[in-house]
């Protein structure tokens, strides 16, 4: 486990403490944290605190027991791991929380926000958005609300007066500071544990918040067998500190130093399971896009622009949309992570709302690759409307109310084979969730690999990578 101390313990923005009571984290004014996490080991454990260019005085009590004789049966380890991003994307990539690999489980963890958007509510961005098991037996994707709701409150937490600290959520912090603008702008903690739903995971987990461009830092708690695979690069201290107040983008910190963090400044590399090419936004009120075979669908060009079918009161006719290309649909090219893509992190409207949703269709293209004519199970997981094509024969899979899965048999030809994923979006039970797991296996159980494939221009250019 690798944080700052405070995080940690749920202590966040700088803060000495403020009142937190649940089974695993307690807090009490001027007078300590304490820690009740389970943390197995067989044979031995560290516990290292760094301190920064200041010398501090630090005393700490750790309580644990011996069993002499006995062989540790327990295979699972605790693992905690802190990040942080500022600022997070708005209208695009949500803010990573954790990226592991199973068997596991996944406890909770403590979410800090503070506020540099003025276009919408932190809590707009959208919840927790989780992805299990995408390569595995069976896979599921859990999808959040608002951002408030994750941690039992409401109305983007702005009621939320005084904090309250409860056994598995809350928002033990929370306030307005004035960046000289005419807006309340927050700064929140906000804390969630998954004691009595408990969420398992035996092939990988990956964890998701929705954001707005905000200053956002989080600490993750779980188990798992496996070593820990870090996701997340632990910055200088100067990046560890809380910033003055200011409503800017670029924040000076306590020193007066302008700094950001973006996504991608300390991540490190996640294990890809294959790259696809995604197409849309293209709108699907009345289905008028499902029950049309759009363009993208039997063509290929990569940096072709394509009418999205839009009427005049389409989310992605907004101007924040247009200005970033969304009124238009086009072909991107995404990693899969565990077998999952998301097109709400390249299609999202920019609207405000509680993560808005548009009724739209995404497309998903690969290529797969079969040394000789052979049949695969091909299982796809997803809700709301899915149409797949194969080459040339199309296979209409259904409409699911909720993330499910779906086996079929198909054939492959020797050499490229194209697959061509049609999925609607609509709010539905999921609010608005628009993402797939997609798992390809050879008779022999080999896991066949999505590619990206090379396509000719239309105009010479290279083609989009998002």
């Amino acid at each position: 486990m690798e944080a700052p101390i405070g995080d940690f313990f749920g202590v966040m923005h700088g803060k000495k403490f403020y009142p937190i009571n649940t089974p695993y984290l307690a807090v009490s004014a001027e007078s300590g944290y304490s820690c009740y996490f389970k943390m197995p080991f067989a044979r031995s454990a560290r516990i290292e605190l760094e301190g920064g260019e200041k010398s501090k005085t630090v005393y700490l009590m750790v309580d644990w027991h011996r069993y002499p004789g006995q062989e540790l049966k327990e295979a699972r380890r605790f693992a905690a791991r802190w990040r942080r991003e500022m600022p997070t994307q708005s209208y695009g990539e949500d803010y990573l929380i954790l990226d592991a690999d199973g068997p596991g489980q996944l406890l909770g963890f403590v979410y800090g926000v503070r506020l540099i958007d003025n276009e919408d509510r932190w809590s707009h961005g959208g919840g927790d958005n989780i992805y299990i098991d995408g390569l595995g037996q069976y896979p599921a994707y859990i999808r959040g609300i608002g951002g408030e709701d994750t941690f039992g409150a409401g109305f983007g937490g702005a009621l939320h007066n005084p904090p309250e600290s409860y056994l598995y959520q809350g928002i033990p912090y929370y306030v307005h500071e004035d960046t000289g603008e005419a807006r309340p702008a927050q700064r929140l903690v906000g804390y969630r544990f998954y004691e009595n739903e408990s969420i398992h995971f035996e092939e990988s987990i990956h964890v998701r918040f929705g954001s707005m461009s905000n200053d956002i830092c989080s600490t993750v708690y779980w188990y798992q067998e496996k070593p820990v695979r870090p996701f997340f690069k632990m910055p200088s201290f100067t990046y560890l500190q809380p910033h003055a107040l200011t409503g800017n983008a670029s924040m000076p910190n306590s020193r007066g130093m302008n700094l950001t963090m973006p996504l991608g400044t300390n991540d490190l590399e996640l294990p890809a399971s294959g790259q696809w090419w995604v197409c849309g936004p293209f709108f699907n009120r009345s289905n008028k896009a499902m029950d049309t075979t759009l363009a993208a669908e039997i063509e290929f060009f990569p940096d072709q622009l394509y009418d999205g079918m839009h009427n005049e009161d389409s989310l992605w006719l907004t101007a924040g949309s247009v200005n970033s290309g969304k009124h238009q649909a086009r072909w991107l090219r995404r990693n899969a992570l565990h077998g999952f893509v998301d097109f709400r992190h390249v299609f999202r409207p920019n609207a405000k709302s509680v993560a808005p949703t548009e009724a739209g269709v995404a497309l998903a293209r690969c290529t797969l690759y079969a040394e000789r004519e052979t049949t695969v199970s091909l299982r796809v997981a997803w809700d709301d409307e899915l149409v797949i094509r194969l080459n040339e024969v199309v296979y209409p899979m259904g409409k699911h109310t909720a993330f499910r899965d779906k086996t079929i048999q198909v054939k492959l030809k020797a050499g490229a084979n194209t697959l061509l994923l049609k999925l609607s979006n609509e709010l539905g039970a999921n609010h608005g969730g628009w993402a797939f797991c997609c798992k390809v296996t050879d008779e022999s159980g080999s896991v066949l690999v999505a590619a990206a494939e090379e396509a000719p221009r239309t105009n010479g250019e290279e083609p989009y990578n998002d």
